[in-house]
Order: C-alpha cells, then sequence, then structure tokens
C-alpha cells in the first residue's frame, strides 16, 4: 500500500497513528507497506516506511513509484532471510 497522506486516507483507520501524532507533536503523512513473503506466497512480516522525503527541500513527499520497487525488493530480501533463520534454527539448536 502506497498512501500519499493518512490525514487525507478514507480506505484505512488512521485513528491510532492520529492518536499517537497528537501525543508526539508529530505528523504521520506518507507510508509504504509491503508484505514480506516467503517462498510459499505466506506473509511473514511487514516492512512499512513512514514520510518520505524531498531530498533538496526536506519537505514530506508521497513514495514514489521508484521507492516502492527499491522496497518491495529489500522486503523479499529480508523476507528470505528471516525464512532461513527460522529454517536454520532448529539445526543450531541441535549442535
Amino acid at each position: 500500500m502506497n498512501i500519499a497522506d493518512a490525514y487525507d486516507s478514507t480506505e484505512f483507520d488512521f485513528s491510532g497513528t492520529k492518536k499517537f501524532d497528537s501525543a508526539n507533536q508529530y505528523r504521520s503523512q506518507s507510508f509504504l507497506t509491503i508484505p514480506m513473503k516467503n517462498h510459499e506466497s505466506e506473509i511473514i512480516g511487514v516492512m512499512q516506511l513512514i514520510n518520505a522525503s524531498d531530498p533538496e527541500t526536506g519537505k514530506i513527499i508521497p513514495f514514489s513509484k521508484t521507492n516502492q520497487e527499491i522496497v518491495a525488493a529489500l522486503a523479499s530480501q529480508a523476507a528470505v532471510a528471516i525464512n532461513q533463520s527460522l529454517i536454520n534454527e532448529p539445526i543450531r539448536r541441535a549442535v
């Protein structure tokens, strides 16, 4: 999911985010949330980035399509690493 501004979104309930923001003088705006799937397409985690920023102005901006593709690749690699760790855990315990 790629959300440009959580405060304008009607798709999802961001009441918890808004409460956190209010309590911490923060403003969550752009969200990029990518599921981490194993080799069987089971979701084993989620990678979420908040508040992309323009490198020149520092202004909060939506995550770009390129950002989304890069983070999806990173989430895929992280899922492989987590899955490999889960597979190897019984072997480590046996040693």
